[in-house]
C-alpha cells in the first residue's frame, strides 16, 4: 500500500497485492558491489548535456564519489598503492632500500599459498549487456546469462567462460566477429510468478530480452609478469590481469557458497549465537595478492586464505526480531518483554513538533527497531509456485494522525474494490476477509516496502544470510571475540580445512586457464629482532622473548613531579550512586589508602590524602554529580582547585562514562580516572598498579623507557642523533547508518625518548578518512609550538605514522596531509624538516605460524614470540614494507602489523627503522608488555575514540527514554544525530574555560589526558 496515499487520504491498494515496483517508482533492488572492473567501452552520446554527478537534494559533504576501476577491483584484491594513482605526475612511493641484516634468522609459516604457474595465453574480455534493463538490475542479467540459449551458444564457441554477475565476461576463446546477440524469453508468468494475483499482472509484463556479448579487449598475462619483475610500471593492462585472476579464483567457490565481499560461507554449515538476537557463521577469507617471491624465481602471485567470522540476522519473523532487539538493549524493564507488552511500547508518545505544537512522536521502542530497515524478507501466508518473492523493508508505518493508537493493522485503511463496489477497510479486515487470517499482533507497526506495500510483522520472515551491518554492542562483541579468538593450532587447522574445500586442483575454471596453486602454507625466511632493556626509575629489566614483566619493586622512570602543581594535594575518590549499587564509604577509603601506598611505592608524589565520599543519584544527573564532586573536593582542600578526581562507577555504562569525561575535560579542565566498583571492593595490588600507570601518565609522568644500549651514553636518545619528532594520526568513524561525524586525532612525542605523547582532536566531516587542511591546522599548530618550547629547537626529522588508510588513500595522505603539515611548520618557523611517512595497519588477514614445537619462535600457545619480522614473500616486490609482530598475544592468534614506508626524505635504513619501531613498542605507558602497534598511532586511536565524549550534544539526545536512575540506555546513533547538517561538521567542545587557571588548561591540553 502506498504510504503517501495512506497518509493523505487514508486509502491505498490492498497491502501485499502488488507485484514489485510500479513503473516510475524507485527500483526494488540495488546493484551489488561486485562489478569492480576496468571501465567499459564508451557508448554513443545521448544528445543531452552531461550531468554534474551530484544529487541536489543531498548534502554534497556526504555524497560518496564515484569509484574508479582500481578502487572497485581493490575491494576484492590486495592491490599495491600505485594502482590507485590517477595521473602521471603522482608521487612515486619509496622503493625498498634493502633488507634487515640484524637479528636471528628463523623460519615462519604464513597463511599464504603460492601460485606456481599460469598460462601466458591471451584472455578475451567481453562486455555483457541486457536490453531492456532500465533499472540496471544484476539479478536480471544473471537470469538471462544462465538460460539455456546463452549457455548453449557459448558452449558452441568453446573454451571456459567466467562471468562477474554484472557486466563483464572472460574466455580463452574469441567470438566470431567479436560480438553476438541473443534473444531470450524468460517466460515471466511461469518462471517468476509466486501467486495468482501476481501472475495475472505478470501476463502484461515484458519477458523477451536481448543480450549482447561484445569483445572489448585482449588480456595478456605477460604484462603482469613484467610488472612483478619490475620491467614496467602499473597501468590498466596490469589491472585487467589482476581483475581476471581474481574472478578466475572465486568463480568456482561462488557457485557453491554464499559470497560476501572476500568471504565465502557454506550455507549448510550452522553457526553460533551472539547474545540472543544475532547469529554468526564461520567462513573462508580468500584474496589474491602480489608477492615478493618473484625476486627469488617465484611467480610473484599468491593467495591469502584465512578463517573469518561474520554476524548475521537470524531467520525469524519480524515481530520476533523486534522482540530480540528490545530485550537485548539492556533496559532492565525490557528484559522479559512479551508480544503484548511490545505492542504497548510501540504506541506513540506525546510531544511537541518543530513549531512547538502538541503532536504524537515515535516511541523509543519504535526508534530502536529501525535497525531492521533494509532487511530483505518474504511473506509466509501465501501459496507459492516457485521461490518466494523477496521484499526489502524500507521502514515502519507511523503517522501522527492515528493518535495514541499508532499506525497499525487496526488503524491503517485503504480502498478495496470488490464486485465493482469500493469501500474502505483496515489492514486487519483485509487479511481476515481475503486470507482468512486473524492477526495476533495487529497493534504492531506495519512493514513498508520499496514498492509501496504494507505487511504485518508476524507474516514476514527475514531471508537467510543477511549480514548484520550495524555496530555490535558490548555483549555482541564479547561473544564474537570468544568465537573468533582461537589459538594458532586451531586457526591453522581451519585454514587448511578451507583450502581443502576450495579444492584448487579440481577447480574447473583454474584448470581451464592453467592456474596452479600450491596447497601448502608458504614457509618464509623471517628474522627475530633483539628485544631492548626496559629502564625504570631505579633499575632495568630484560624481558627476553617472553615479552612480559611486572611492576613489583619498580619505580616509574618519571612521576607526577613534572606537573605544574605537585605533589598531589587536592584530589579525591567519589563513589557514584548509593552504597548498595556502588560501594560503601569504608570500601572507598580502603581503596584510596591502598592506592596511595602503591603509587608512592612506584615513586608517585602525594602531599595530602584524598577526600572520599559516596554521592547518591538523588543529587541529580551525571553532570550534577561531577559538579558536586569538584566542589566538595575543592572545599575540603581549602578552596584549592582539584588536580585529579577518581570516579567509582557501579557498571560499565558508556553514557555515564562519556558524560563524566566531558565534564572533567571540557568543563573543569582536570584529568580524571574512572574505576569499577567491583575492582574497588577487591582492592588488589596488581589492579592498583595498572591504574597507577594511567594516573601517572595523565599527571605528566612516564612509566618506563628504552635507554641507549651504551651505558656511557644513557642520557642520549637511543633511536636518533638529531632533533626528531614523532607524529601519529588516526581517524575513527561511526557505525554504518549513523550521522555521527568522523573524529581525527593527532598525537605528538614531547620528549627526546618519545615516551610522552600529547594529543589533539577534532571532527573531520562525515566518513572522511583524509584529514582536511583546516582540521590539520587545528590539530598540529598548538602541539608543534609546545614541542618547540619544551625542546628549545625545531625538529630536523619527523616520523609521521598514519593509521587506518588503505592503499587507495596513500596519495591523499601525501598530497593533503603531509603538504599541509609542511606548510604549517614553515609558518611557525620550523623550516623544512625531513619527513618519513609510514602507514601502519592491522586490517589484513596475514598470520604467522611458528613451526610445531619450535620454542625459539613460538610461545606455549603457538603464537610467534615478540620481535618476528617478515620482509619477504608476503610483501610487495619493490615497495618498502614489512610485517612485524611486536607483542604477546593474550588470546587468539597474533595479528602482525603491516608497516609501509610511502615517503622518506631521510633515507632511513631497514635496520634502524625496524629496530626503532619494535623497541618503542616497549614504551607504551599503561602496559607491562610490548604492544602490537607503534605507540604513536595506538595513542591516536585512543584519543580519537575518547574525543566522542567532547561532542556538543545534550546528554538527553543520547539516552533512550528515562531508564533506571543512573543507568541510562543509549539510543541508536542514527537517532541521535541530525541528518540535516551542513558542509562542515560541528567542532568539539574545547578543553578550556574561564574558571580554571591558564597553567591547568595548558597542562591538560598537553598531557596524556586520553589514556
Amino acid at each position: 500500500m502506498s504510504e503517501k496515499a495512506a497518509s493523505q487520504k487514508g486509502s491505498a491498494n490492498p497491502p501485499g497485492s502488488q507485484r514489485g515496483s510500479q513503473p516510475g517508482s524507485q527500483r526494488g533492488s540495488q546493484r551489488g558491489s561486485q562489478p569492480g572492473s576496468p571501465a567499459r567501452g564508451s557508448t554513443k552520446p545521448s544528445g543531452f548535456p552531461k550531468g554534474t554527478g551530484v544529487d541536489p537534494a543531498r548534502d554534497p559533504a556526504r555524497q560518496r564519489p564515484e569509484l574508479s576501476a582500481a578502487q572497485l577491483v581493490g575491494k576484492r584484491v590486495d592491490l599495491p598503492a600505485e594502482a590507485f594513482k590517477t595521473g602521471k605526475d603522482e608521487t612515486r612511493f619509496t622503493a625498498r632500500p634493502g633488507y634487515n641484516t640484524q637479528g636471528k634468522a628463523v623460519q615462519m609459516q604464513l597463511n599464504i599459498f603460492q601460485v606456481l604457474d599460469w598460462t601466458d595465453n591471451d584472455i578475451y574480455q567481453y562486455d555483457v549487456e541486457v536490453i531492456p534493463n532500465l533499472k540496471k538490475l544484476n539479478s536480471l542479467v544473471k537470469k538471462v546469462w544462465n538460460t539455456g540459449v546463452v549457455t548453449e551458444t557459448l558452449a558452441a564457441v568453446g573454451g571456459k567462460w567466467l562471468f562477474d554477475g554484472s557486466a563483464l565476461a572472460w574466455s580463452s576463446k574469441s567470438i566470431p566477429r567479436g560480438e553476438t546477440r541473443l534473444t531470450v524469453d524468460l517466460d515471466r508468468v511461469k518462471g517468476r510468478a509466486e501467486h495468482e494475483d501476481i501472475a495475472r499482472k505478470a501476463e502484461q509484463k515484458h519477458s523477451i530480452y536481448c543480450m549482447t556479448i561484445r569483445q572489448t579487449t585482449t588480456i595478456r598475462l605477460a604484462y603482469l609478469k613484467n610488472y612483478l619483475q619490475g620491467k614496467i610500471t602499473w597501468d590498466t593492462h596490469v589491472l585487467e590481469c589482476m581483475n581476471f585472476f581474481d574472478h578466475c579464483l572465486r568463480q568456482f567457490p561462488s557457485e557453491k557458497w554464499v559470497r560476501i565481499k572476500r568471504n565465502f560461507y557454506d550455507p549448510l554449515k550452522g553457526g553460533g549465537a551472539l547474545s540472543h538476537d544475532l547469529i554468526t557463521n564461520q567462513g573462508i577469507y580468500l584474496a589474491p595478492r602480489l608477492s615478493e617471491s618473484v625476486n627469488r624465481r617465484g611467480t610473484g602471485l599468491a593467495i591469502n586464505v584465512d578463517r573469518c567470522q561474520t554476524a548475521f540476522w537470524p531467520v525469524d519473523s519480524f515481530d520476533q526480531l523486534c522482540l530480540r532487539i528490545l530485550t537485548g538493549l539492556g533496559k532492565s524493564d525490557w528484559e522479559n518483554l512479551n508480544e503484548r507488552q511490545m505492542e504497548r511500547l510501540m504506541k506513540p508518545k506525546a510531544g511537541k513538533d518543530k513549531n512547538g505544537k502538541d503532536t504524537w512522536l515515535p516511541s523509543d521502542a519504535f526508534q530502536a527497531i529501525q535497525k531492521l530497515v533494509k532487511l530483505r524478507f518474504f511473506v509466509v501466508h501465501r501459496g507459492k509456485q516457485n521461490k518466494p518473492k523477496l521484499y526489502t523493508c524500507t521502514g515502519f508505518t507511523f503517522d501522527p494522525k492515528h493518535g495514541e493508537a499508532g499506525s497499525n493493522a487496526y488503524t491503517v485503511e485503504f480502498d478495496k474494490t470488490c464486485d465493482g463496489v469500493t469501500s474502505q477497510v483496515t489492514v486487519y479486515q483485509h487479511y481476515f476477509e481475503h486470507w482468512d487470517i486473524r492477526l495476533r499482533y495487529g497493534k504492531l507497526p506495519l512493514i513498508k516496502t520499496r514498492g509501496g506495500q504494507l505487511f504485518p510483522m508476524e507474516l514476514c520472515n527475514a531471508a537467510q544470510h543477511q549480514r548484520y551491518t550495524h555496530k555490535l554492542n558490548p555483549i555482541h562483541t564479547r561473544d564474537m571475540l570468544k568465537m573468533a579468538a582461537t589459538r594458532p593450532p586451531v586457526r591453522k587447522t581451519d585454514i587448511m580445512e578451507g583450502v581443502q574445500y576450495l579444492d584448487w586442483a579440481n577447480d574447473p575454471y583454474m584448470n581451464a586457464f592453467g592456474v596452479k596453486v600450491d596447497p601448502n602454507m608458504f614457509v618464509t625466511q623471517a628474522c627475530l629482532l633483539q628485544n631492548p632493556q626496559v629502564a625504570f626509575g631505579t633499575n632495568s629489566i630484560n624481558p627476553g622473548v617472553s615479552g612480559r614483566w611486572d611492576l613489583r619493586g619498580k619505580k616509574f622512570i618519571r612521576t607526577n613531579t613534572v606537573s605544574p602543581e605537585v605533589p598531589l594535594t587536592s584530589w579525591g575518590f567519589i563513589g557514584v550512586g548509593d552504597e548498595a549499587s556502588c560501594c560503601k564509604q569504608a570500601e572507598l577509603e580502603r581503596f584510596s589508602l591502598k592506592f596511595c601506598q602503591v603509587y608512592r611505592g612506584h615513586g608517585g608524589s602525594i602531599g595530602k590524602p584524598p577526600y572520599c565520599a559516596v554521592l547518591p543519584w538523588s543529587i541529580g544527573d551525571t553532570g550534577k554529580i561531577c559538579e558536586a564532586a569538584w566542589t566538595t573536593i575543592r572545599d575540603h582542600h581549602g578552596k584549592v582547585n582539584p588536580q585529579l578526581i577518581f570516579f567509582v562507577l557501579p557498571t560499565k555504562n558508556a553514557l555515564v562514562y562519556e558524560r563524566i569525561k566531558r565534564n572533567m575535560d571540557c568543563r573543569f579542565n582536570i584529568v580524571s580516572q574512572c574505576v569499577q566498583a567491583s575492582n574497588v571492593k577487591k582492592c588488589q595490588d596488581q589492579y592498583i598498579s595498572n591504574v597507577a600507570m594511567k594516573v601517572n601518565s595523565k599527571l605528566g609522568g612516564v612509566t618506563c623507557q628504552v635507554n641507549h644500549p651504551d651505558p656511557k651514553m644513557a642520557a642520549r636518545p637511543p633511536f636518533w642523533t638529531r632533533p626528531t619528532m614523532m607524529i601519529g594520526v588516526d581517524v575513527s568513524h561511526a557505525a554504518p547508518g549513523s550521522e555521527q561525524p568522523s573524529m581525527a586525532a593527532l598525537t605528538m612525542s614531547m620528549d627526546k625518548h618519545a615516551t610522552k605523547f600529547a594529543a589533539s582532536c577534532q571532527t573531520n566531516g562525515w566518513r572522511r578518512e583524509t584529514v582536511g587542511p583546516e582540521t590539520m591546522h587545528f590539530l598540529l599548530t598548538r602541539l608543534a609550538k609546545h614541542w618547540g618550547q619544551i625542546n628549545q629547537c625545531a625538529p630536523v626529522h619527523i616520523y609521521y605514522l598514519r593509521d587506518g588508510v588503505s592503499e587507495g588513500q596513500f596519495e591523499d595522505v601525501l598530497k593533503t596531509e603531509v603538504n599541509e603539515m609542511r606548510r604549517i611548520f614553515r609558518e611557525i618557523g620550523f623550516g623544512t624538516p625531513m619527513f618519513t611517512v609510514i602507514i601502519a595497519t592491522k586490517r589484513h588477514h596475514v598470520r604467522f605460524f611458528p613451526k610445531p614445537n619450535d620454542k625459539t619462535t613460538g610461545d606455549r600457545n603457538g603464537n610467534p614470540v615478540p620481535g618476528i619480522l617478515v620482509e619477504r614473500d608476503v610483501t610487495h616486490p619493490q615497495h618498502f614494507d614489512f610485517y612485524l609482530c611486536s607483542h604477546v598475544a593474550i588470546q587468539g592468534t597474533a595479528r602482525p602489523v603491516h608497516y609501509q614506508v610511502i615517503h622518506d626524505d631521510a633515507g632511513v635504513q631497514p635496520n634502524d627503522l625496524t629496530k626503532m619501531i619494535y623497541q618503542q613498542c616497549y614504551q607504551y605507558c599503561r602496559s607491562t608488555t610490548p604492544v602490537s602497534l607503534h605507540p604513536a598511532v595506538y595513542y591516536a586511536h585512543l584519543a580519537s575514540n575518547r574525543a566522542r565524549s567532547h561532542e556538543g550534544i545534550p546528554a538527553s539526545r543520547h539516552e533512550l527514554g528515562e531508564g533506571k536512575t543512573g543507568f541510562p540506555v543509549g539510543k541508536p546513533s542514527e537517532e541521535v544525530y541530525n541528518k540535516e547538517h551542513g558542509m562542515m561538521s560541528t567542532p568539539l567542545i574545547a578543553m578550556s574555560n574561564t574558571v580554571s587557571k591558564p597553567d591547568m588548561v595548558k597542562f591538560i591540553n598537553t598531557t596524556m589526558w586520553y589514556i
